[in-house]
């Protein structure tokens, strides 16, 4: 709660810039000890962030475990589908802009993430994404 709050009150002061580190700070117009200062806090939420979503992970096996084994792939593949709707024009609909807009954007990506964290998603496309992998995995360790 207290990171919903902090994240609440810094949204308005902070540039997403800051998030790239491709900038110095006085590049995105801030003192120049606001730049390691800011990163470290950055670092610090994202951090403890990360160890509270891992205290909500279950220890034994549930019904959307599978869901969970198969993120790398809604993360590699969730590109392709946002790529093609940008290309299509479908991020320009007016309709986005009204709450009842943004609230089917979201179910229908949730959608779309469970749909590609599926089995049947991963085996059809588990020759392209792990094996080359797998093959890398051994050049570098030698096994």
């Amino acid at each position: 709660m207290a990171a919903l709050a902090c994240a609440d009150w810094m949204a308005p002061h902070l540039d997403y810039a800051w998030f790239f580190h491709n900038d110095s700070a006085a590049g995105l117009g801030a003192p120049a000890w606001a730049g390691p200062l800011t990163t470290l806090a950055t670092f610090a939420c994202s951090l403890t962030l990360a160890a509270c979503f891992l205290a909500c992970v279950p220890r034994h096996r549930t019904w959307f475990t599978p869901l969970g084994a198969g993120t790398l792939y809604a993360y590699l593949l969730h590109g392709f589908v946002a790529r093609s709707a940008e290309h299509e024009g479908w991020y320009g609909g007016v309709w986005l802009r009204h709450p009842t807009g943004a609230a089917t954007l979201t179910l229908l990506a949730a959608a779309l993430t469970t749909v590609l964290c599926t089995p049947p998603v991963r085996h059809l496309c588990q020759a392209v994404l792990e094996k080359p992998l797998r093959r890398t995995l051994t050049q570098l360790t030698g096994r």
